[in-house]
């Protein structure tokens, strides 16, 4: 079975219920961890998960709302797991190195990490069932969203990104779009320096009403403003029952 357990679904800033964006997939009792923010181990105590069992994560981008917590999931797994295999670009490398060698987490009680570049494999993950290959999207320097096969049903994440049709063309034929969904087309346009990195709700709307047969899940939420969440789900509405909001903690089989 392979399924999806939403760690956040919150923007940089969080809520009370609503964490920074990262989530994992299970496939065959093998855990892969997108994005790295928060305290991950605990989480995963409160899922009742084994967190000295995750050995492969996958940083999107840079930014610190997707990889802050790193460094605490090695310093948790000291003493617990010899090997932990970190797939992302340059730029984000090159930060949790240095945050490694900063923390003293090059010791040998701790995990040794490999370093894979997603970019150097059409699917930088293979293993039976499953297969990852990186998108490039539109935020930062070599910043990438994921394409998920599996032996039934095949997914985008797009990470955090400014829409572009153009890259989920890209993504080829989806089951399931799980994208960037900042904010309202209204506070966009109050802030409209976001169109440069995010993606508003109205223009999945959009995108979406003439493609009946991909569902959406809206994520990466900056509800700062108390009645964004509804201006959110009012511009969504057209897409009826292929919108499916999640929240910290939710499931999804696949």
């Amino acid at each position: 079975m392979t399924k999806i357990t939403f760690l956040g679904t919150s923007s940089s800033i969080p809520t009370k219920t609503r964490d920074n964006t990262s989530f994992i997939l299970t496939h065959r009792n093998k855990y892969f961890l997108i994005d790295c923010p928060g305290s991950v181990s605990y989480k995963f105590l409160q899922l009742g998960l084994d967190f000295t069992k995750i050995k492969n994560i996958i940083i999107t981008h840079h930014h610190p709302d997707h990889l802050y917590g790193i460094i605490s999931l090695i310093h948790t797994q000291a003493f617990q797991n010899k090997i932990l295999n970190i797939f992302s670009n340059n730029p984000s490398v090159k930060i949790i190195k240095k945050l490694v060698k900063l923390f003293d987490l090059d010791k040998s009680c701790y995990p040794l990490i490999n370093y894979f570049n997603v970019y150097k494999k059409t699917f930088f993950i293979e293993i039976p069932g499953l297969k990852i290959q990186a998108i490039k999207n539109l935020h930062c320097s070599e910043s990438f969203g994921i394409k998920v096969f599996t032996n039934k049903k095949s997914f985008f994440y797009s990470s955090d990104t400014s829409f572009s049709p153009t890259i989920l063309k890209s993504a080829g034929n989806i089951d399931l779009i799980i994208h960037d969904c900042t904010a309202s087309k209204s506070f966009f346009e109050k802030h409209p320096s976001l169109y440069k990195m995010h993606t508003c709700s109205l223009e999945h709307a959009d995108y979406l009403k003439d493609k009946p047969n991909i569902k959406l899940i809206p994520i990466h939420f900056l509800y700062i403003n108390k009645d964004e969440e509804s201006k959110v789900k009012k511009e969504l509405k057209k897409l009826k029952d292929r919108v499916i909001f999640v929240e910290d903690f939710d499931e999804i089989n696949l």
